[in-house]
């Protein structure tokens, strides 16, 4: 979602979980920092060293005013980074799914039961696909460079049992019972997914 709103806005877009986009921006740094162009620099957490680099170019002319935009998750891991290097330096924007006032061609049943993420909303069809493919790569993926020390099967038994506990008070002891973990584990992990809405 964040990649096509990004792209509308033009400038140069890099993938940094891309090695190619990592290299093509190590080759053109210089150009493009001297340059007017909008620099997009998605999935940033995916390489640290950009920070450090961005923190010198724009202490090198802080007059200069919105020539990066930094994509991304909330990973710990990225804000981490951002509290460390780019403090007073930029600003942190959450984007969340689409609202009802977005998605107004939708039913407030469909953005209910579709989370409000552009892919199922275009693609409805293909919506229990996508769904299992993104709670996969959160918890094989995501959840584990985030600092999750749960396998990841264990996880997505974890995202099944607090689906199916929507709507009701959280029981850490029984979750932990049922996944072979203390309540306080539950509720870090529980925790660590919060960050995910």
């Amino acid at each position: 979602m964040h990649d096509r709103l990004a792209s509308s806005l033009g400038g140069a877009y890099f993938d940094l979980e891309q090695r190619s986009d990592r290299l093509r921006l190590d080759l053109k740094w210089d150009s493009l920092c001297k340059g007017s162009e909008l620099i997009v620099l998605d999935e940033a957490q995916a390489w640290p060293e950009v920070f450090n680099r961005l923190r010198g170019t724009i202490d090198a002319d802080r007059s200069r005013y919105g020539r990066f935009l930094l994509l991304g998750s909330v990973a710990p891991m990225l804000m981490q980074n951002v509290s460390q290097s780019l403090a007073g330096r930029l600003r942190i924007l959450n984007l969340s799914p689409l609202t009802c006032l977005e998605a107004t061609h939708h039913t407030l049943d469909t953005l209910w039961l579709k989370g409000g993420f552009p892919e199922p909303l275009q693609h409805p069809k293909h919506f229990p696909n996508w769904h299992k493919n993104y709670l996969t790569l959160l918890a094989q993926k995501d959840l584990p460079e985030w600092g999750l020390p749960s396998k990841p099967s264990q996880t997505e038994k974890l995202f099944k049992m607090l689906a199916i506990m929507n709507g009701q008070t959280m029981n850490a002891s029984q979750l932990g019972n049922s996944l072979g973990i203390s309540h306080n584990t539950v509720r870090e992990y529980v925790n660590l997914v919060a960050l995910l809405q």
